[in-house]
């Protein structure tokens, strides 16, 4: 019983660090999908005036065991299939904040290490419980379930 409960409150901050990434994500791509819509292509991106930005070291801070980093290191390690897992990937190129700066480092060295180790993720982000599959499953279920 008590590894039950220990699994079940691990598995609620991997829930939180997830649903963080899932906001920030969709509140990038909302904002282009709108800024598309309103100017159709006819504007240089230097004249939009809006910044997207991801909360790297929020995320960090609420991803002791790991799963969010182990995430990203799996998103190196194989091609992303579809959409949105190209998006998670994309936030990686978007320039942080310098409060996120270091945070958006320790996630960028998780990609390119699975980038370069693609059959070594679990073993750098052991702590993690939860396989990549499950973790890709629960940010399908938070991008329905908002």
């Amino acid at each position: 019983m008590p590894r039950l409960i220990i699994l079940l409150a691990l598995l609620v901050g991997v829930l939180y660090s997830l649903h963080l990434l899932v906001q920030d994500y969709q509140a990038l791509t909302a904002a282009s999908k709108l800024l598309r819509f309103l100017f159709k292509r006819d504007l240089t991106s230097s004249q939009i005036n809006t910044k997207p930005a991801v909360r790297w070291k929020r995320i960090l801070q609420c991803d002791p065991i790991q799963c969010a980093r182990y995430l990203y290191c799996e998103l190196g390690a194989q091609p992303a299939s579809n959409e949105v897992l190209r998006g998670f990937v994309y936030m990686l190129t978007l320039d942080p904040s310098e409060q996120d700066s270091a945070a958006h480092t320790v996630f960028k060295e998780a990609y390119e290490h699975g980038l370069m180790y693609p059959a070594k993720c679990k073993e750098k982000y052991a702590l993690c419980p939860f396989n990549s599959s499950l973790l890709f499953e629960l940010i399908r279920y938070l991008l329905r379930h908002p």
